[in-house]
């Protein structure tokens, strides 16, 4: 599908909408999709049912468009807030509290690690229900801004 359908270069958000199967979606980082011959990987693919105002399946979980957001986050070169675990290192931005595992709903004070901080459940790169998210963190928007400079605007 991408290979067919993928336009622009690497600055040109290409966003696909299908029946994603058993993933609501999902896009490469793009330190992947930027090596040579790896152009046609590019894009952001959502489940169509994830869009709102359109779900049965996911209805009251993951309906609000959120997903789009979460993947633009990776097409931008963010790691889920869980990356890691608790290791000192996690999503690789410093102001993400260290998360241990992925949050199903909207679990308010969830704690999974002893470092300092909360589970970032609100935050968009975890898998929280689309209710629950508000957020990007200072640190991930700098690193956003940043990968796009080195690998979007060209």
């Amino acid at each position: 599908m991408k290979r067919a359908l993928h336009q622009g270069g690497p600055n040109a958000l290409n966003l696909y909408t299908t029946t994603a199967g058993d993933y609501l979606g999902w896009a490469y980082l793009p330190d992947i999709v930027t090596k040579p011959g790896r152009a046609f990987l590019d894009g952001v693919v959502i489940d169509w049912e994830s869009l709102p105002g359109v779900s049965t399946t996911y209805a009251g979980r993951y309906d609000q468009g959120e997903t789009a957001t979460h993947e633009v986050g990776h097409w931008l070169n963010l790691e889920h807030t869980f990356f890691g675990g608790c290791n000192a290192k996690g999503d690789f931005v410093d102001d993400t509290p260290a998360q241990k595992v992925p949050t199903n709903g909207c679990p308010e004070g969830k704690d999974t690690c002893r470092q300092p901080g909360l589970d970032p459940i609100h935050n968009y790169m975890d898998y929280s229900y689309d209710t629950c998210y508000t957020q990007f963190t200072p640190g991930q928007a700098q690193r956003m801004g940043d990968a796009w400079l080195l690998y979007r605007a060209v």
